[in-house]
């Protein structure tokens, strides 16, 4: 059994613990392989259940709206609201710039994987450097203009990135390794690539269906009537804050639902290749087919568990955020901003939370509250070799996602010139419009791609912790690596 290890390899691991870090109580203990169980199944019944509202409101109200819209001579219904008597919204214009907006995503990121695995260790060092450079532009600028407290925060900002340039540059090359090894895990398996953008277009179908029924909440709650004179009228001008709220929960769902199980395949098809490497070392091996059914079956309850807690708080701080821009300032204001903040942390924790914690369900088949106690050794002994090893990749993948959401944006701005009629009418300029929804459709997609990146290096990191004696025997030239770039980090406590 590849789970049971020797007291070899204990004796390694005790040689990765971060020595910066004070002793704690309990030793590092080993993940083990659960048995076959549907965890957290609730969750996924209540995923389900979602699925088929959306579809049900989908096809109950917002397929009518449409067709009422191309069947109407003058295209008034879903087309003009008069409010103000300058407000166009053409439906089957923003569900064609979706189409497209994910079609150029995909290109956008399947571009973006091939320049990582050329050069690794380039990338985490422009992405260390370029807060640097910008953080020093930055001061530069506000000087020649005359704003001196902005240039005061450009050097403060300066002065801190080059203070965590100075601590983590020695660690690059264990990260640059740490890379190199998820990229050829990724590529032996080459087949997880495949599965991942299968997810990223069942996710995007989501989203058009989501799309769709949002059209159909806001026709049945805004309704477009017309008077004896002829003359259109709206009856509401927002959305109820309950149907806003659900919502909102149903698309961060679905978000985070795609995005995790894309993980927990990668981190169980990583860890099969590092354990079992004969069992997925192929396009279509083993080890693939195996994860993604264990994700979206016996582990599926767990990814939606988790998955459901960081939608309630991003939905709840998209609303906070709405309420905050309607309100006229003063004391309210001060405590939704407040408020926002505080969820704003929540998520960012919860999501860094749920990052590890799916990787013990991939890898052992954990139920969701038992892989959070596995995270909590996890930190308790790797500490900031952990936190900082996934912060210089995360970089990297960030400044990508960012990349792709603007080279799709930018097709938004092509697509506004093309046809114009397809962004007015959303209460803005049809060109921020343009820009910044298809912006949004490629940094959602993009982030699912890259997650397939991420979950790789991450898997890797904490394999590197549960089995270093196997990663030895089964791939000694990535293991040697590893090893020399830990020892970059701390060359006299390392042990080997």
């Amino acid at each position: 059994d590849f789970f049971n290890m020797g007291r070899n390899e204990e004796d390694l691991s005790a040689n990765l613990i971060d020595p910066e870090l004070p002793p704690v109580g309990d030793e590092f203990t080993k993940g083990e392989l659960q048995p076959t169980r549907c965890n957290d199944a609730w969750a996924a019944v209540l995923f389900y259940g979602n699925v088929i509202a959306i579809a049900a409101v989908a096809g109950a109200l917002g397929v009518p709206a449409i067709q009422s819209y191309n069947n109407s001579n003058d295209h008034s219904f879903g087309k003009e609201v008069v409010d103000g008597g300058n407000s166009n919204i053409d439906y089957e214009g923003i569900i064609y710039a979706s189409l497209i907006s994910g079609a150029s995503s995909f290109v956008f990121s399947a571009i973006s994987l091939f320049v990582m695995s050329c050069c690794p260790k380039i990338l985490i060092q422009i992405s260390v450097l370029f807060s640097l450079v910008l953080s020093g532009l930055m001061a530069a600028v506000s000087f020649f203009y005359g704003q001196i407290w902005g240039g005061i925060f450009g050097i403060i900002f300066f002065l801190l990135s080059l203070c965590y340039t100075y601590y983590v540059w020695r660690r690059i090359p264990f990260a640059a390794a740490n890379l190199n090894t998820g990229l050829t895990a990724v590529k032996a398996n080459s087949g997880v690539v495949v599965m991942s953008y299968v997810l990223v277009a069942a996710s995007f179908c989501y989203m058009i269906l989501w799309m769709v029924a949002l059209v159909g909440v806001y026709d049945k709650l805004n309704l477009i009537t017309t008077d004896a004179q002829g003359n259109v009228q709206v009856t509401g001008d927002q959305l109820n804050w309950g149907y806003f709220f659900l919502l909102l929960v149903a698309l961060f769902w679905s978000e985070q639902v795609f995005q995790n199980t894309i993980h927990a395949t990668i981190a169980g098809v990583v860890s099969t290749w590092w354990f079992v490497p004969e069992e997925a070392n192929s396009c279509c091996s083993k080890g693939i087919w195996g994860s993604f059914i264990r994700s979206t079956t016996t582990s599926f309850g767990s990814i939606c568990f988790g998955s459901l807690l960081v939608a309630i708080i991003k939905a709840l701080r998209v609303m906070v955020e709405s309420a905050r821009s309607d309100s006229e300032g003063g004391c309210a204001a001060f405590l939704l901003c407040l408020v926002e903040c505080l969820l704003r942390c929540l998520e960012g924790i919860l999501e860094y939370f749920n990052k590890f914690a799916y990787i013990y369900v991939g890898m052992y088949g954990y139920s969701y509250l038992e892989a959070g106690k596995n995270v909590m050794t996890l930190f308790q002994q790797k500490g900031w070799t952990v936190i900082i090893n996934d912060d210089l990749v995360s970089n990297v993948l960030f400044l990508f996602v960012l990349i792709i959401g603007g080279l799709t944006g930018c097709v938004g701005l092509v697509l506004n010139e093309i046809n114009p009629l397809w962004f007015q009418g959303y209460g803005g300029s049809p060109m921020a419009i343009a820009f910044g929804f298809m912006f949004l459709v490629g940094l959602i997609i993009a982030s699912i791609t890259m997650s397939v990146v991420d979950s790789a290096v991450n898997t890797v990191i904490v394999a590197f912790a549960e089995g270093p004696a196997e990663f030895e025997e089964n791939h000694p030239e990535l293991s040697h690596q590893m090893k020399e770039g830990w020892r970059k980090v701390y060359p006299d406590e390392c042990g080997f």
